[in-house]
């Protein structure tokens, strides 16, 4: 029953995460704001509320110690935040404002085969047999993708190709980056930090923003929504499911993420994809499943 619960977690979270990105599909169109000002915005709204979070659960203090006797770790935290969150949130906004929020998120969550890549250089191995699969269906689901099976031409304008999958590879960054932090500080507290030190950073590169324009009628709701449900909920029901998942079962279901932005695309926005890029948007998923798939095959040999 508490595996049937933490699943129920996961799964709303993906679907939170789906949720936000059309909820910035939507919020562009009704809106002349722009993808900086909009991460800008959002970090610093949903770090605040991480933080306080944080602090209510105990975490912030925890972490507080942490820093006290490793001061070097806010070196750490500060590239975290502004080279890995800051230009992920800013490359994942330009492509949903330059293309839509489905082709964006798939092609975003080519990030497992960027780690796979990332790992395999790093440890200088080969690639197992199912991490090998994982990246061919990634690299041919997007080609598939973003050309709907027709080389000469883009069904995915080429700038929120290039901008989503920029967004991939800071997603990639923010997965690798941070693990020695996770083993000492709380992983909310982390977030939050990263959000607040990234947002301080784009406050640089919107000087001029006027907070108003993000509470008008026409877009507070899906700010409320990016912020609140998209960042703060789903991040706690992901945390929450892993009390009772394991990382890769987590990992896993939370590839719900892209399936559920490609339905509810279709659904709210009218967004239709050909049956060839149906097929790519198949094979991205199924890249997302193949290494863990692959790892327990290993165990099950040992």
């Amino acid at each position: 029953m508490k595996k049937l619960a933490a699943l129920s977690m996961v799964i709303l979270a993906a679907v939170f995460w789906a949720g936000s990105g059309l909820a910035a599909q939507d919020f562009f169109a009704q809106s002349d704001r722009n993808a900086m000002e909009l991460t800008n915005i959002r970090m610093l709204l949903a770090g605040a509320l991480l933080f306080l979070l944080s602090c209510l659960l105990g975490g912030a203090e925890r972490s507080r110690k942490v820093l006290k006797e490793e001061p070097r770790l806010w070196l750490d935290l500060f590239l975290y935040g502004a080279a890995g969150i800051l230009l992920m949130q800013f490359s994942y906004f330009q492509g949903i404002a330059l293309g839509n929020a489905a082709a964006t998120t798939v092609i975003q969550y080519t990030c497992p085969a960027m780690v796979i890549c990332y790992e395999s250089l790093h440890r200088r191995r080969w690639p197992r047999l199912g991490e090998t699969g994982a990246v061919l269906f990634a690299v041919t689901g997007i080609f598939l993708l973003v050309t709907g099976g027709h080389p000469e031409r883009l069904s995915v304008p080429l700038d929120c190709l290039l901008w989503s999958l920029a967004s991939g590879a800071f997603f990639a960054f923010s997965s690798i980056y941070p693990r020695h932090l996770l083993f000492k500080m709380d992983p909310c507290f982390l977030l939050s930090m990263g959000m607040l030190l990234g947002g301080a950073v784009s406050c640089a590169l919107v000087p001029e923003l006027n907070w108003q324009d993000f509470f008008r009628p026409e877009v507070r709701g899906d700010l409320a929504f990016i912020v609140l449900l998209g960042t703060a909920a789903a991040f706690l029901l992901f945390n929450a499911g892993l009390l009772w998942l394991t990382p890769g079962e987590a990992t896993v279901t939370a590839a719900i993420e892209p399936a559920a932005s490609v339905v509810l695309a279709s659904v709210l926005f009218d967004i239709r994809f050909g049956w060839v890029e149906s097929v790519g948007i198949l094979m991205v998923l199924t890249a997302i499943v193949l290494p863990l798939a692959g790892a327990r095959r290993e165990v099950s040999r040992h």
